[in-house]
């Protein structure tokens, strides 16, 4: 096969002006047009007003190009577009070749007999709200959604681009992905994937399976080999001869791997990997074809429990404690993300001691390279189907096309064995039920029960679930979370306080969460004035009443600072503690809960959000003590303000665990430790223990701190963890002291020794974008802790560390 790769730089045209422009492909009008200066970019805070009508006019893509002689005499000469956004007609050379209507999935054409040795290629798009506004007329029922305008549930493109919560509104429109020329002899094979029929520890049988079009009239005479690799060694190969015949076709081989090495999830064992390769050779043409393959098996057990059923995801038989993020697309403009953006999020995201990534339903499907990184680190995947907080139309033609794009997705991307699950949809369900009231069938109910559940059949190497969160009902839904999963928001959405998280007894939280402000570092960039209630600021602030509720949270923990930059700091410090207090108490329920996914990883934009991760690639101090909470094992103290007694917890979920737990009171007068109490442990399961309880009488929780250590059976220190027994506020906290040293290693890291002269309340060094190895941690007087900077960029050559102790707060 010869292939001609198009991007590059092509003409755009705006068809109402006739203005032309230079543009990348692939790419976006908006950001094409940001670089010409007629537009801001998305850095500007008031972008959005100025950036809207370029959605709603048409947009013309042209470029020329050349084609060899060889090509053009080649059986099979075809166009092909990776990604279109998204209703498109194609033309080459004046002949209309196609149109699209799919973002989410490429588009193949034929053009041989229209291609010439000079070509001339014109991709006319048009407006997306305009075209999405027509097929709501002619659909003539009125949907109903939360986010955004209810034209984006008449189409396959990303969801979010009409504005959501978190991000503001950036329908994009463009040619997002590659665009090539494809030149081939008698045969074209792709969508290589496989499943398992059996799996022993003595052998797995895969069955390889691939698409082949045959574009000649005769059948053709060919040999077919499937090779398994370990490394550059092959463990299981076989050859078949076959006569392909003219047209499409599916073909397909089983074979036996030896002792099969298994794909673990992080934490529980190697995540393993061979290589696939498939050749087809015949005389006139060979091809070859090739994926990674992870052997493993996936199923959710749902046993009954004492209130509800479990919800375990399972992997090659053991149940998994599932500890993650929700993600969202990392950029307003999907698809553009290197390999190494992947490589920076997921190493972060696994260095935070987490095993699963939950891609949300109203984003896009990631591109290969990201699950390729999931695979190496094993990082679980939860995948949605792009379809969020909505009524969607279940017309025949609405349901073909959302046919096209499943098939296509489970089929291209189902070989990962990152991929855990395939999920209908996000918070759909409530959407089904009120609908359910006036129709016979929920908006939707035919795609994610039937439809969906048709087309994930065909793939046997992990379960489908119709929507998250589902509890098993219909009209009656069962939003306590005591069945299937759970998103729970009653925090923050309706503003109930966080310690609430302690009565919910979910088995499976998918979503929750806790805003906060992103690090100074953003603030500044987007008003540098100070004034919280400037009109930038205002605009980054896309939650409900986000301010207000910030506020609540915010005094509920701590006294009003002086200073903004201090505010931002307690907003971070809210968010970990309340992000902590859920976490904690669901993983200590482990099998009872058996996931915990924080809602969400990081922002698109410069925005005020529920992320762990802001904009600029600051980790904020919830990413800290998730950290902290979810290191395995653990040891956790489970404090009610109030209470007489804490329970103490052994979080063992990735096999028995043989040790120690010491509890120690440290008085904050003092700077010393008053009092210890120990238990020795020999554990058994996947869970968590409560292996006691300790007395909270006699300790005056103003002036306490409670350290939870965790040691081996060799006395080796595995974990740390510290606790209050009061509000912040209450804390009577000392000026500290504190001091940082700075070391640049070798390899580009940079070594910091903080410390301090007395007890110091979550130690900061602020304002980073690089992952650091610790942050917002306490530390006892004089002691020294050891962070290490990992490849920080030059701008964060100088470090300085804060502390709750030394905020200053107004007088009231």
């Amino acid at each position: 096969m010869i292939k001609l790769l198009l991007d590059g730089t092509w003409q755009l045209t705006h068809e109402r002006s006739h203005e032309a422009y230079r543009a990348q492909v692939p790419g976006f009008v908006q950001r094409d047009l940001a670089l010409a200066g007629v537009v801001p970019d998305e850095n500007d805070p008031l972008f959005e007003s100025k950036v809207e009508w370029i959605e709603h006019d048409d947009w013309e893509y042209r470029r020329k190009f050349s084609l060899s002689e060889e090509m053009l005499q080649s059986d099979a000469l075809d166009l092909l577009f990776e990604g279109i956004d998204t209703y498109a007609s194609v033309t080459l050379n004046g002949v209309e070749i196609g149109k699209t209507e799919l973002m989410f999935v490429p588009y193949r054409f034929g053009i041989k007999g229209v291609a010439k040795l000079e070509n001339e290629l014109v991709v006319s798009i048009s407006s997306p709200t305009a075209v999405l506004a027509e097929k709501e007329k002619l659909f003539g029922e009125q949907l109903k959604l939360w986010n955004g305008s209810t034209v984006r549930l008449q189409g396959r493109k990303a969801q979010y681009g009409y504005g959501w919560d978190w991000g503001p509104r950036l329908v994009t429109v463009g040619i997002h992905k590659s665009v090539s020329i494809e030149a081939y002899d008698a045969i074209q094979a792709e969508r290589l994937g496989y499943n398992l029929t059996r799996l022993s520890e003595e052998k797995a049988i895969l069955n390889a399976s691939f698409s082949l079009r045959n574009v000649r009239e005769e059948s053709l005479a060919s040999e077919i080999v499937y090779r398994l690799y370990e490394g550059d060694t092959v463990c299981a190969e076989k050859r078949e001869a076959v006569k392909l015949r003219p047209g499409d076709q599916k073909l397909s081989a089983s074979f036996e791997v030896a002792n099969p090495k298994l794909w673990y999830p992080a934490g529980y064992g190697s995540p393993h990997l061979y290589r696939l390769e498939v050749s087809v050779v015949s005389a006139a043409a060979s091809v070859q074809l090739e994926r990674t393959v992870g052997i493993r098996e996936v199923k959710i057990s749902q046993p009954y429990k004492e209130k509800g059923r479990r919800f375990i995801i399972e992997v090659n038989g053991i149940p998994m404690l599932c500890k993650g993020v929700n993600w969202i697309p990392l950029t307003l403009y999907p698809n553009q993300d290197t390999r190494e953006d992947y490589r920076r999020e997921i190493d972060a995201i696994a260095a935070g001691n987490m095993n699963m990534i939950r891609i949300w339903g109203g984003g896009v499907y990631e591109s290969q390279s990201f699950f390729d990184e999931c695979d190496e680190k094993g990082i679980m995947v939860w995948q949605d189907f792009m379809f969020a907080c909505g009524d969607y139309p279940d017309d025949d033609t609405f349901c073909e096309l959302v046919r096209q794009e499943v098939d296509y997705i489970i089929t291209e991307y189902g070989y990962h064995p990152s991929i855990v699950l395939w999920c209908g949809n996000n918070e759909n369900m409530t959407f089904i039920e009120r609908s359910r009231k006036h129709r016979a069938h929920g908006f939707g109910e035919k795609i994610f029960f039937d439809l969906m559940y048709e087309v994930c059949a065909q793939d046997t190497l992990r379960p489908y679930w119709p929507s998250s969160p589902y509890a098993h009902a219909f009209d009656h839904n069962n939003y306590e979370g005591t069945y299937g999963d759970q998103h729970y928001w009653h925090v923050w959405g309706r503003t109930e306080p966080y310690e609430n998280y302690r009565n919910i007894e979910g088995s499976f939280l998918s979503e929750f969460g806790m805003q906060s402000y992103p690090s100074n570092r953003v603030m500044n960039k987007v008003d540098a004035s100070g004034m919280l209630h400037g009109e930038k600021i205002h605009a980054i602030q896309k939650g409900v009443y986000g301010h207000q509720k910030l506020m609540y949270y915010i005094t509920a923990d701590y006294h009003l600072p002086a200073r903004r930059d201090d505010y931002v700091y307690l907003s971070q410090l809210m968010q970990a503690n309340a992000l902590r207090t859920g976490v904690e108490h669901w993983i200590s329920r482990m099998p009872d809960t058996s996931g915990v996914l924080v809602w969400q990883w990081s922002d698109l934009w410069p925005s005020i959000s529920w992320s762990i991760q802001d904009f600029d690639k600051v980790q904020k101090a919830s990413y800290f003590y998730l950290k902290r909470s979810f290191q395995t094992p653990n040891a956790l103290l489970k404090v009610e303000i109030g209470a007489s007694a804490a329970d103490v917890y052994v979080i063992h979920e990735q096999g028995g665990f043989s040790g120690g737990v010491a509890v120690e009171w440290y008085d904050l007068d003092n700077d010393a430790v008053i009092d210890v109490q120990q238990f020795e442990v020999k554990l058994d399961g996947h869970q968590a223990t409560l292996i006691g309880q300790v007395d909270l009488g006699g300790y005056n929780p103003s002036r306490i701190v409670a350290f939870v250590e965790l040691f081996d059976e060799a006395g080796q220190l595995l974990a740390v963890n510290s606790y209050l027994l009061c509000k912040p506020y209450d804390l009577k906290l000392r000026p500290a002291k504190l001091t940082v040293a700075q070391k640049q290693l070798a390899n580009g890291d940079i070594e910091l020794t903080v410390t301090s002269d007395t007890f110091a309340k979550d130690v900061s060094i602020p304002d980073v974008a690089a992952l650091l190895s610790d942050n917002f941690f306490d530390l006892r007087a004089n002691e020294s802790k050891i962070i290490t900077v990992h490849q920080p960029a030059l701008e964060d050559m100088k470090f300085e560390a804060i502390c709750l102790n030394n905020v200053p707060y107004i007088g009231y």
